[in-house]
């Protein structure tokens, strides 16, 4: 089996809070950690940027997974590609919301300044464009309350 990339939007359903964006962002660091997947979730409470890698089998299950997540009102697929080898050595999620107290092993908080160490230093240009261009318009605002 061959390796795959996925890049991925998804908007969250307005029921969604900084705590449950924090629990779901734990659940899917540990799940992700237990499959092999490796990748970046740039998200805050209403909207969230992935980009997910692994055995493509093992990706387009937890695509099909999170896709059909009744705490996501949209997802959008930019990207499903083959890959030679991972652009990510590990999996974990970097969240902007209201309480930085939701930080733990694999999710981080994510600011202006904490943005670039989210990525490899030798990380594609084809990612750093569609994470950048992504964050600036959706992620980065406001914190989400």
């Amino acid at each position: 089996m061959g390796l795959s990339q996925l890049i991925y939007t998804s908007t969250c359903v307005e029921s969604m809070t900084p705590k449950m964006a924090y629990q779901v962002a734990s659940q899917s660091v540990s799940v992700c950690l237990s499959l092999g997947l490796t990748g970046r979730v740039f998200a805050n409470a209403k909207h969230a940027f992935f980009v997910t890698e692994g055995e493509t089998s093992v990706v387009q299950s937890f695509y099909k997974a999170t896709e059909g997540d009744v705490l996501s009102a949209a997802m959008c697929l930019l990207s499903e590609r083959k890959i030679e080898k991972r652009e990510f050595w590990d999996y974990s999620v970097w969240l902007n919301i209201a309480d930085e107290c939701y930080q733990s092993e694999g999710v981080n908080l994510l600011t202006h300044d904490s943005v670039s160490d989210a990525f490899p230093p030798d990380l594609s240009s084809r990612i750093r464009i569609m994470a950048e261009a992504y964050l600036s318009s959706e992620i980065m605002g406001k914190h989400a309350a």
